[in-house]
């Protein structure tokens, strides 16, 4: 009996032993728990702390990139963006930036900067004109077009020369700067290349002569539009050596010149008559705003038909011919009709309109849909402010919409 008790007690020892080996103890045979670091069934070591980084098939970070990439590529698995650029390190590796660098092709713009720039960010220089992105962007030119000016150079030969990229016509000889140097071998950053007196681009574009070659300056004159002026002259006043009439006054360019109004301006003294007009048609002078100084400009005699070359008949101060409160003088200044009373119909005589402050030639000064006279002399309404009472309703539509009155707030 007691040799049977002992051998169940033996058996149950063997069993609990085995029970708790069976526990500390997983499939692949190697011990886990508080005795050792965990281990999946894959074999991949999932410790943290320590240098370790975690399993190198998951990614901490949510960056596209394996915690294994990661370590190979050098980025921080539990820092999407290593490098801060606003781009995650998995969208770097796969548009082929340098997840560690904020400018992968060290242009001078930021891989970010680049996409909004239309740039390629691992191509320092994406037009390929001899200047980085970043510089392009930094002095102006375009970083997607090799000549930005369209003068025939890139923007890198411009750099070189010390032409302006962002000028078509550096010296302002009428000669892109590409052509002064690939055309006619002038300089692009001197007018008169060759120091004789004349343009560069007069020489050879008008003259004729050789722009390299001082001796000929001068020597052939032309007067292309024949107004009387030597092509290069016109070139230097600013008027145009193929049209006789610049401005289009009915005078040429010559005659203005000699005449001493301006070739460039329609009307020199700006009093509503076009030169040529002045000289041609009416024998007013043309440098003179009121050419019989009886107090109206010659334009506005014209207008009201009395003679711009006699004084005697410019409207008289006192004179009101349609009795409106305003001279006929007074009226003429003014734009509004010397022979209507109320010009723009509003209800309003032009006189009080000036003496209240409204607009003689505008019907509804506020544009709140009541014309000034109704305003003033109907509804007693302020003509200068769409809203009277101020209650957020405009007059117009109390009065025909709401029924209410625009002088109380509601």
């Amino acid at each position: 009996m007691k040799k049977r008790t002992l051998l169940l007690a033996t058996i149950a020892a063997l069993a609990l032993c085995m029970a708790v080996t069976a526990e500390a103890q997983p499939a692949n045979g190697r011990a886990y728990g508080r005795y050792a670091d965990p281990q999946p069934a894959n074999g991949n070591d999932c410790t943290t702390g320590n240098g370790h980084n975690g399993c190198p098939n998951n990614d901490n970070d949510g960056d596209g990139l394996t915690n294994g990439q990661e370590a190979a590529l050098g980025t921080n698995p539990n820092n999407p963006d290593t490098d801060g650029d606003g781009a995650s390190d998995g969208a770097e590796v796969a548009a082929g930036t340098n997840p560690l660098s904020g400018d992968s092709d060290a242009d001078g713009l930021a891989d970010a900067a680049e996409a909004g720039y239309g740039t390629s960010p691992t191509d320092p220089d994406s037009d390929d004109d001899g200047v980085l992105d970043g510089t392009e962007v930094n002095t102006g030119t375009d970083p997607l077009n090799a000549d930005t000016d369209g003068d025939g150079l890139n923007d890198g030969q411009e750099a070189s020369l010390g032409t302006n990229p962002l000028v078509f016509d550096t010296d302002g000889d009428a000669l892109g700067d590409g052509e002064e140097i690939a055309t006619f071998g002038t300089s692009p950053l001197n007018a008169d290349t060759d120091g004789g007196g004349v343009t560069d681009g007069v020489e050879a574009l008008i003259d004729g002569t050789n722009p390299l070659n001082p001796t000929d300056d001068g020597g052939i004159d032309l007067d292309t539009d024949e107004d009387g002026l030597f092509d290069e002259d016109e070139i230097a006043l600013g008027t145009n050596p193929f049209d006789a009439d610049t401005d289009n006054d009915g005078l040429n360019d010559g005659y203005e010149v000699l005449s001493g109004t301006n070739p460039l301006h329609t009307d020199t003294d700006n009093d509503g008559l076009s030169d040529g007009a002045e000289i041609l048609t009416f024998a007013t002078n043309p440098l003179a705003y009121d050419t019989d100084n009886g107090g109206i400009g010659d334009g506005a005699e014209v207008a009201a038909g009395t003679n711009p070359n006699n004084g005697s008949d410019d409207f008289a101060p006192t004179i009101d011919s349609d009795g409106d409160g305003l001279s006929d003088s007074q009226e003429i200044t003014l734009g509004t009709n010397p022979n209507r009373a109320d010009t723009d119909g509003d209800g309003l005589l032009d006189g009080h309109e000036i003496s209240i402050g409204t607009d003689p030639l505008i019907t509804d000064t506020d544009v709140d849909g009541l014309l000034d006279g109704e305003e003033v002399l109907t509804y007693f309404t302020n003509p200068f402010s769409a809203d009277t009472d101020g209650d957020g309703k405009w007059d117009f539509f109390e009065i025909f919409f709401f029924g209410t009155d625009p002088n109380i707030p509601d």
